[in-house]
């Protein structure tokens, strides 16, 4: 068994789940794992018992980081480097640590400039003998370049023998000792339900009739939101806390407002479905739990958030708008009640 490893992983919650059982494998072959991380991520990441070192690099204040761990990092010592991220100060360190093995992920994007700078940084590759796996960016997938990145991080077992065709491994997120709620409906609301045509009128009536239509108990999360919609709504709105679960249990439709974490995962994996407009985590956790999963999306999103999804049986997709007209809060309620009584 070799002894260290560094991987990096600078961005969001959803870029870490799709990559965790991949990191969690080639971690089993070092003594030692370390990662960098984000201020976004370092919450989650620092759950991991499985990683002997967590660093996280604040986004806020990018400049000051910079020359912080460019300080701290140069001509360290590793086994291997694994570069997930593209970020600027990821591939700086990448070439100022030393490694015997080091490999990275590459954004191929449009633009004849972003091509020659693409040319460049391969050739750069090559001349340091680091070997590399390229992935399509925003743009060419919404130009119909076809890319699904947990496949391509399965890659690395051309490397790792032991890397399974899992997407997803967490560990310490497993079962609070709180009493299971069940049979219910999870909403999530965040920024991206605002442009949703008619929400700030009619969201409320359209909960109260997917109560009605399906018989199901409706709970609905939410973090910091302070958006028009939401303030609009006259569904019982609670703050978390420990001693509230006999009120959760008996109101038939509820709003409970910034949840931890370790509380927010076991709503997601108890819920008979979870809704959201594409929130990462959510629907990531509810996918690793094997929940039947809806995202409302627009339409020109599809291609792109399909690049994260491998489990495509249990992930049903309800479009916002098409590329001709937006669809109301009611026609798109309209259609998850369909989804919800199919499934049930």
């Amino acid at each position: 068994m070799k002894d260290k490893i560094l991987f990096f992983s600078i961005d969001r919650l959803g870029d870490y789940l799709i990559r965790s059982n991949v990191i969690k494998k080639i971690s089993e072959n070092y003594k030692n794992s370390e990662i960098v991380v984000s201020d976004t991520n370092s919450k989650l990441i620092s759950s991991q018992n499985f990683f002997s070192k967590i660093i996280e690099f604040d986004k806020k204040n990018k400049n000051k980081n910079k020359i912080k761990f460019i300080l701290t990092f140069f001509r360290k010592q590793y086994d291997s480097a694994i570069c997930f991220d593209g970020k600027n100060i990821s591939n700086i360190i990448f070439f100022i640590i030393k490694a015997n093995f080091k490999h990275t992920f590459i954004y191929k994007k449009k633009g004849i400039l972003n091509k020659i700078k693409f040319f460049l940084f391969v050739k750069i590759l090559n001349i340091f003998n680091i070997s590399y796996t390229i992935l399509y960016s925003r743009d060419l997938i919404e130009k119909d370049y076809f890319e699904n990145y947990p496949s391509k991080y399965k890659l690395l077992k051309k490397y790792y023998q032991n890397i399974t065709e899992d997407t997803y491994y967490l560990e310490n997120f497993e079962k609070t000792n709180k009493p299971k709620l069940n049979n219910y409906i999870l909403i999530h609301l965040d920024e991206k339900f605002c442009d949703i045509e008619g929400i700030e009128k009619s969201f409320n009536n359209v909960l109260i009739n997917l109560l009605k239509n399906t018989d199901k108990k409706i709970i609905i999360t939410t973090y910091k939101n302070n958006f028009q919609y939401y303030k609009n709504l006259s569904i019982n709105k609670i703050k978390y806390n420990n001693s509230q679960n006999l009120i959760i249990k008996n109101e038939k439709i509820i709003i409970i407002e910034d949840l931890p974490l370790k509380e927010f995962y076991d709503l997601i994996n108890n819920s008979l479905i979870n809704i959201s407009c594409h929130a990462g985590f959510f629907v990531h956790i509810s996918l690793y739990n094997k929940k039947r999963t809806i995202d409302i999306i627009n339409e020109y999103e599809e291609k792109w958030l399909n690049t994260w999804i491998t489990d495509t049986d249990r992930y049903k997709i309800v479009h916002k708008s098409n590329t001709k007209e937006k669809y109301s809060i009611e026609e798109i309620f309209k259609k998850i009640t369909t989804q919800i009584n199919e499934s049930h």
